[in-house]
């Protein structure tokens, strides 16, 4: 067999492990008994020692050699195969057996503890567990090697290439003009409330209906509910979505549209591409950036109101029968300083981002201590978003991210809102009558569109190769702004 060959069958093997992995987690999330967290835990820290061994053998350093000698003969396809595929041996050979082993069994515990410390709003439930976290993580940095800060080396496991002055870049241009948009918009526009709770059933059939629209293909994926939605994949034709629900939130909606963006991005890789490394999106930020578009581009916009609200009133005519489209539009766009990141406005969004990339990076460089969590967390959202944070629950606890150990993964959230405007002046272009198309409920065009331009090409192109070959310009913060205010300024009219 040619080395080009081996290589890819080593590489179905290893995204087959991973899948494998990514079941269990799965599992974990959504339907996993509560006593069951120590024998996960164990079974994780396993298999994960397996498949590590099997990501770092020679046998793999072998095969790349021969295949790196071979690199002037090969396709785009098969250098990014090559590309991916070294970058990963490279991290992973950095990593000794018993590190990865204890990572993974403390971040299966650490799930089932964060759920339980936030369930009883009590931080100190979690700490423990977080503490060990953190120093694992910070010893991860160093295995893995940095230049400058050792938050970097985790940024960069999350959108290759980013480092801490970037992202502190990033933010610098981001914002002053987001707390002057904050001060100009916000209380401009009505938040809607209910009195009527919304039923479960209702809620999971019309989320359901948004995926199917979206053009989410249920016969290769499914909808399931979880503590925090998230979306995975299991196989190229098995990609999974979950989403919660509550009485009297809107999350059901906005939540389908976040997880179902993520899922369409998978879907929509090509064929040809499956069972390889590539079979997978390029970087979470791009990754972000397709939830972020459907969610709030597309998803808060009248246009695609103009279709789906009679829908909605004729679901749930208790909430909304009485209630007109622009009013509707108003109130899912009203700009309010909150607690909770995932029911955040786009305009204070990127300032809950902000929040945990400077506790992060505070926690990684240690000027920052665990215990201390919860009082940081509550000066920082005074100073940045002017409220007061009544519970652990609301505060410190609402995201499950520091369970997994992902210390790095939360500035990709605010590149995704970044590159999701640029993404939306380039769709714009193509079609100058996107305001029909969305109204007439046509979004398998706008899928379409997605599917050639950027998610048949999983992770073949870069995260800043694929945006400027979709939209002529690396990454800005001016386009964003741009959409902001033009956004904000019409709805209020």
């Amino acid at each position: 067999m040619k080395p080009l060959a081996q290589l890819r069958k080593y590489s179905a093997e290893l995204v087959d492990l991973h899948h494998a992995l990514a079941l269990m987690q799965w599992d974990q999330e959504v339907r996993m008994p509560r006593l069951a967290g120590e024998d996960r835990a164990s079974q994780f820290a396993t298999l994960s020692a397996l498949v590590h061994r099997r990501e770092v053998a020679p046998e793999l350093g072998g095969l790349l050699a021969e295949v790196e000698a071979q690199k002037g003969n090969l396709s785009v396809e098969e250098c990014a195969l090559l590309r991916v595929m070294r970058r990963s041996y490279e991290q992973n050979t950095r990593l000794p057996e018993e590190f990865v082993a204890e990572f993974s069994r403390l971040t299966s515990q650490a799930q089932m503890r964060w759920l339980e410390a936030r369930e009883q709003s009590d931080f100190t439930i979690f700490q423990p567990l977080l503490e060990r976290l953190v120093a694992l993580s910070r010893q991860q940095a160093e295995y893995l090697g940095y230049a400058v800060h050792p938050y970097d080396a985790l940024l960069d496991l999350y959108e290759e290439g980013l480092t801490t002055a970037q992202v502190t870049r990033m933010f610098g241009e981001l914002q002053a003009p987001l707390v002057a948009m904050v001060k100009k918009f916000a209380g401009r526009l009505t938040p809607l409330s209910f009195n009527e709770p919304f039923s479960l059933a209702g809620q999971e059939q019309f989320a359901e209906h948004l995926l199917v629209a979206m053009g989410f293909d249920f016969s290769r994926g499914c909808l399931a509910r979880s503590a925090h939605p998230f979306t995975t994949t299991l196989g190229h034709h098995d990609r999974r979505i979950t989403n919660r629900y509550a009485p009297e939130s809107l999350d059901f909606i906005f939540g389908a549209l976040h997880e179902g963006g993520h899922a369409l991005y998978e879907q929509g890789i090509d064929e040809r591409l499956a069972h390889t490394h590539l079979d997978d999106g390029v970087s979470l930020g791009i990754h972000e950036s397709q939830s972020r578009f459907w969610e709030n581009v597309v998803g808060r916009g009248n246009p695609f109101w103009q279709r789906f609200f009679p829908e909605l009133q004729q679901a749930f005519p208790a909430q909304f029968s009485l209630l007109g489209l622009t009013e509707f539009v108003r109130g899912i766009n009203a700009v309010t300083p909150g607690l909770i990141r995932v029911d955040a406005d786009e305009v204070t969004y990127n300032l809950h981002v902000l929040i945990r990339f400077e506790i992060e990076k505070g926690l990684i460089e240690g000027s920052v201590q665990v215990a201390d969590l919860p009082g940081i967390w509550r000066e920082k959202y005074r100073d940045y978003l002017g409220v007061e944070v009544p519970s652990d629950a609301e505060g410190v606890l609402q995201d499950i991210h520091w369970s997994h150990g992902s210390f790095g993964y939360f500035p990709t959230y605010t590149i995704g809102n970044l590159a999701a405007a640029q993404i939306w002046e380039a769709y714009k272009q193509y079609d100058p009558g996107f305001q029909q198309t969305l109204a007439d409920g046509n979004l398998s065009k706008v899928r379409e569109w997605l599917v050639r331009e950027i998610h048949g090409h999983g992770s073949v192109y870069l995260p800043e190769a694929l945006l400027v070959r979709v939209t002529g310009a690396p990454l800005s913060a001016q386009p964003f702004l741009a959409y902001l205010e033009e956004k904000f300024s019409t709805l209020i009219g």
